[in-house]
């Protein structure tokens, strides 16, 4: 399946961003708030691994895997509400996936404020994976124009507001 034959782009608002970016509750209360479907890739990746294993196209248990999530995703947001606007966030959202487009956003803290807010929700933990991911979300969008939001020393309501600025040409139509 091909970008230019998946449903309409117009239909779905992408939020990605690295872990403890803001993404999931930024997300959902953005959907909320607009009366827009709320979607979440990282919930769904399991099952996207074992759709992508029954495909031939990842062996099944060598983790989240590096394939194109973006057919399964379109697939279940179709059957989720066919002409309703998606809100799809995840830290599997890249450019890529998603465009750089005027319907996605990335939600990127600094280093230093991702590590605070993974100690906040886990003290002590292990965050070195999550520290990683910020390193790969990044340099997936160097060099792409895509919208980024930096959300350091932002509260809830504060980025959910810059979503809704980002998207003002959206929820207006």
């Amino acid at each position: 399946m091909t970008k230019e034959s998946d449903v309409d782009d117009a239909d779905i608002i992408w939020i990605g961003g690295p872990a403890a970016a803001g993404k999931t509750t930024v997300s959902r209360l953005f959907a909320q708030k607009h009366g827009f479907v709320y979607y979440s890739v990282d919930a769904h990746a399991f099952d996207h691994e074992k759709r992508a294993a029954a495909a031939g196209i990842h062996v099944l248990g060598t983790g989240p895997g590096d394939f194109d999530r973006r057919p399964m995703i379109i697939e279940d947001v179709r059957s989720l509400a066919a002409g309703t606007t998606v809100v799809i966030e995840g830290a599997f959202v890249t450019p890529s996936m998603a465009g750089v487009g005027e319907n996605a956003v990335w939600l990127m803290p600094s280093q230093d404020e991702q590590r605070a807010r993974l100690e906040h929700r886990n003290p002590g933990g292990d965050h070195e994976g999550c520290v990683w991911g910020w390193g790969l979300v990044r340099s997936q969008l160097e060099g792409t124009g895509a919208w980024v939001i930096v959300v350091d020393g932002q509260t809830v309501e504060q980025t959910v507001t810059a979503v809704e600025q980002r998207f003002t040409a959206f929820l207006e139509k």
